[in-house]
């Protein structure tokens, strides 16, 4: 019986094999920019990073209201995040959202005679959102502000000392925001088209990312 089975599996792994050959994955040109005050987090995120990021939202670009955005196992890093970030703030409350999107995948063939494939698949994602104004209390994803004893405020000072101690980073600008933006592979990106910020308003001038 296992001889049958090793059979059977090693057709099926040729078989994906050879479907996986014939095809190739059209880029998304449709893909839109982020909003300047959203923040998408994937797995391979650091928080400390991203930390920092918010935190520049708000005190640097004079936010209030950031947005967190994560799925899958970026999901316990969003969370890990917004709960820093509400000890680092005084009076930041927090909303909770959970967001289907419909992600659809087009594979165009290698050869003459197949058809081009579209996928689609439902993405659940957690969108945390991060606010200095007044917010429904009422709200099944709301909580409150820490207590003031239990914030230990971060000053813009402490920002700035903070990055020029983790000095320019490989590959990007000191403090910047360099990387990638997908959700598996960077920090920001956004359904806004407009890049204009969401929710809230804020004075300064305009911004933008990375993860």
């Amino acid at each position: 019986v296992r001889c049958v089975q090793e059979t059977e599996d090693t057709k099926q792994g040729q078989t994906k094999m050879s479907t996986q050959d014939k095809y190739r994955k059209v880029p998304n040109k449709q893909e839109q920019e982020p909003a300047e005050n959203e923040v998408r987090i994937s797995s391979q995120s650091r928080a400390a990073r991203i930390i920092s990021i918010v935190l520049g939202l708000f005190l640097q670009k004079n936010f209030k209201v950031v947005y967190l955005r994560g799925s899958g196992n970026a999901i316990s890093t969003a969370c890990t995040v917004a709960e820093v970030l509400r000890q680092r703030i005084k009076d930041l409350q927090q909303i909770n959202n959970i967001i289907t999107n419909d992600i659809s995948e087009q594979y165009e063939p290698k050869e003459e005679g197949l058809d081009t494939v579209t996928i689609t698949r439902s993405l659940t994602i957690l969108e945390i959102k991060l606010s200095l104004e007044n917010e429904d209390k009422n709200h099944i994803g709301y909580i409150a502000p820490l207590p003031a004893d239990q914030v230990r405020e971060v000053t813009l000072d402490d920002l700035e000392k903070g990055r020029e101690r983790r000095g320019p980073r490989r590959g990007g600008r000191p403090g910047g925001r360099g990387g990638n933006r997908r959700y598996d592979r960077g920090d920001r990106r956004s359904g806004d088209d407009d890049r204009r910020p969401r929710g809230g308003d804020r004075s300064g001038d305009r911004r933008r990312e990375g993860g």
